[in-house]
């Protein structure tokens, strides 16, 4: 296979793990009564949770690209199906953070601990100098559609007087 096939079958295969992966998330939403704004909401919490910086609403607001209010109503449900919970900053009592249940572990771990054991026999497979390279090429095509989308919303803004 020369150079440019390569190249395309690359770009193939992570359009198509992108689009495998939304369809494992849709029939986990899907499944646990979430909407799709739901489960992108979860993810997020879930993710600044594991990195140590919890997510204000206002922030989740932004990464989600909904209204405050919209951002509020997705909170509010996650929260009443014992998904998430809100903690106020002793510092400051008017900053809420967005916080993971044990609930929501759990339940993310039975669905999704079949295929992390699945993609953890993938990397066994891999050296790790492999695994660098691969993640370094994952990581650099992550910020290419992050500047794409970042462009296209600076477009966006543009057109609507924004």
């Amino acid at each position: 296979m020369d150079r440019n096939e390569l190249r395309r079958e690359i770009v193939n295969a992570v359009r198509g793990m992108g689009l495998d992966g939304q369809q494992v998330s849709d029939a986990f939403a899907h499944g646990n009564g979430l909407n799709s704004t739901d489960m992108r909401a979860l993810t997020l919490i879930m993710e600044a949770e594991t990195r140590g910086e919890p997510l204000t609403a206002g922030r989740l607001s932004n990464m989600l690209g909904t209204s405050t209010g919209a951002t509020t109503a997705v909170i509010d449900r996650l929260e009443r199906i014992g998904h998430i919970h809100r903690t106020r900053s002793e510092a400051d009592r008017r900053k809420v953070t967005l916080h993971l249940e044990a609930l929501a572990r759990q339940v993310a771990g039975a669905y999704f601990g079949p295929l992390g054991a699945l993609t953890s026999e993938v990397m066994d497979r891999y050296t790790e100098a492999e695994l660098d390279t691969i993640h370094g090429f994952l990581t650099a095509m992550r910020q290419a559609y992050s500047t794409h989308l970042q462009a296209l919303e600076a477009e966006a803004r543009g057109r609507s007087g924004a």
